[in-house]
């Protein structure tokens, strides 16, 4: 599978060449739902999610937007909010029940 660069989903980038700390800080003061994905596992729209730690994917669902974490190891962390299907909400939720009912 060819996997695409996470810029390629669209959106805006909402915090740049940052920490993972201070992505989760902001997903959890935008976000009323939000959960933790672990580094360089999920693949989400054909995109591997690749970060440095555990970082938070939240939800704006009312706007229909996700803020979706990455890193680019020479560039530190960045957060990006792209427009969402109620799929792409449920993707996160099944993931993260999934991982949970695994543990």
């Amino acid at each position: 599978m060819v996997f695409r660069c996470v810029k390629n989903m669209g959106g805006e980038f909402i915090l740049m060449d940052t920490t993972p700390e201070q992505v989760n800080e902001y997903v959890r003061k935008h976000c009323r739902e939000y959960y933790e994905i672990p580094p360089d596992v999920v693949i989400f729209r054909d995109t591997r999610i690749i970060l440095e730690s555990p970082m938070l994917v939240g939800f704006k669902v009312k706007k229909g937007k996700i803020l979706v974490p990455f890193t680019k190891r020479c560039m530190g962390s960045f957060l990006v909010e792209i427009d969402a299907a109620e799929e792409d909400f449920e993707f996160f939720r099944n993931w993260s029940e999934e991982k949970q009912n695994s543990d």
